[in-house]
């Protein structure tokens, strides 16, 4: 994985610089007065397409830069409820229903915080391309004498066995080119991972998804830090 990593970054680094060129130009072009029209779409075509590039390139950083996380007492249910505002509109505008139901109880755990807001938003963004008709969302807290959980579970498309033994592998993917690079749930699971955290997912096809994940509480998490 580690292999994978910087040879995603190298990649990255090198494209980086001739697709800003291509970008630049293609937008300073479009400022040119009285183009005709074809021109115009063709250089919005270029620009849009470069665009895209760019942000399969950011993506493919964050995948390679994956490491050690900072760790310091979160509240998972605030970080939760803070990402889920970003996604208020977006859920309303394509006919999903939110739900949350959160254990108000919850203990704190040790984790990095801007982490764990990737590994959330991604979940929410995965559900949500899951329902282009619609559904209903829930996000869901918990805990026991071990572990703190939460939920992500959505009524969309679902998948099928061979996709669920995929979905966590780099670059694997079932959307179209334009809609996603495959290293989305791949940065989830080395995220939750390097949290000594687990990830499970149930699926059924035309009946939705089910991920779980879970985390060591603080005082364990400390104890196998350091050692205790």
């Amino acid at each position: 994985m580690a292999a994978i990593g910087q040879l995603a970054a190298g990649v990255a680094h090198e494209l980086n610089e001739p697709l800003n060129t291509i970008l630049g130009f293609a937008q300073l072009a479009q400022k040119t007065p009285d183009l005709p029209l074809q021109t115009k779409s063709d250089l919005e075509k270029i620009a849009d397409a470069s665009l895209h590039a760019r942000n399969i390139i950011r993506e493919l950083l964050i995948f390679a830069r994956q490491g050690k996380p900072g760790r310091t007492p979160v509240n998972l249910n605030q970080i939760i409820m803070n990402e889920l505002k970003l996604f208020e509109t977006m859920c309303a505008k394509s006919g999903v229903e939110l739900k949350r139901v959160v254990d108000s109880e919850l203990p704190e755990i040790l984790a990095d915080k801007s982490q764990l807001r990737q590994v959330i938003s991604n979940l929410i963004v995965n559900a949500l391309q899951a329902m282009p008709d619609g559904g209903t969302l829930t996000l869901q807290t918990s805990f026991d004498a071990s572990s703190v959980k939460f939920v992500v579970e959505d009524t969309g498309i679902g998948m099928s066995d061979e996709v669920k033994e995929n979905i966590f592998l780099p670059f694997y993917t079932t959307k179209d080119v334009d809609q996603g690079t495959g290293l989305g749930l791949s940065v989830v699971h080395g995220i939750i991972a390097s949290h000594k955290g687990e990830i499970f997912v149930k699926s059924e096809k035309d009946k939705g998804t089910h991920f779980t994940v879970t985390f060591p509480r603080q005082q364990e998490t400390v104890s196998k830090e350091y050692g205790i």
